[in-house]
């Protein structure tokens, strides 16, 4: 009898932790959905404006030097980006010569100081035409032929991460906070099929990769 107590005993304590586990995912689920409804309805359609060069910058295919340079990418071993600081502002940079050489390959993206929400700090490469900039402000900088122009999406969220998707997409993703409670956090994804210059809202699992 004692045996058999002890094991409704433990059969009743699991069905109350299983149902306070429910609770609490519902909880969880419930808190969530509040902070999708909570969040203002993106915009369809981001659409760039064409960044062009800013007085006191420096022009296209000045050299920057190896103290300037950030994070590099190589698409082979003579050809790749990086981010490069000039003076007081960053730059797209390429170097055709496997890093021995470094020149700008188009205007300020961004200049320090100034332009806090058009920072970025990550560089990203779908291929030696396509490459973009993104993180810690609220601007995509892309450019879809290789550097002849260069494209600049912004939103009022933070830009989280940009990434290749099939063909020639880009797939950006956005986040929004209600709160200082970045647990109240929305991803919004954007879909761009033409090197940056016009991002889709999409609700399709990663951008439909």
């Amino acid at each position: 009898m004692v045996r058999h107590s002890k094991s409704v005993a433990g059969l009743s304590a699991a069905a109350l932790a299983g149902c306070a586990v429910g609770i609490g995912l519902s909880a969880g689920a419930a808190a969530a959905s509040a902070a999708h409804a909570a969040a203002p309805a993106p915009p369809a359609t981001i659409t760039a404006r064409l960044i062009k060069r800013q007085p006191g910058t420096v022009k296209v295919g000045t050299v920057v030097p190896l103290s300037g340079l950030h994070q590099r990418i190589f698409i082979n071993k003579r050809v790749g980006f990086a981010l490069g600081g000039v003076g007081e502002a960053q730059y797209p940079a390429k170097t055709t010569d496997g890093g021995a050489v470094w020149k700008t390959f188009g205007p300020a993206l961004h200049v320090n100081a100034l332009q806090a929400p058009l920072s970025v700090t990550q560089i990203g490469v779908a291929n030696a035409h396509t490459i973009y900039f993104y993180g810690s402000g609220q601007v995509v900088d892309t450019t879809g032929d290789g550097g002849k122009h260069w494209w600049q999406a912004f939103t009022q969220e933070l830009s989280a991460a940009v990434v290749p998707g099939i063909g020639r997409r880009l797939v950006w993703f956005t986040q929004t906070s209600n709160s200082a409670n970045l647990s109240n956090a929305v991803t919004w994804t954007y879909v761009s099929s033409d090197g940056g210059k016009v991002w889709r809202y999409t609700t399709a699992l990663g951008g439909g990769f």
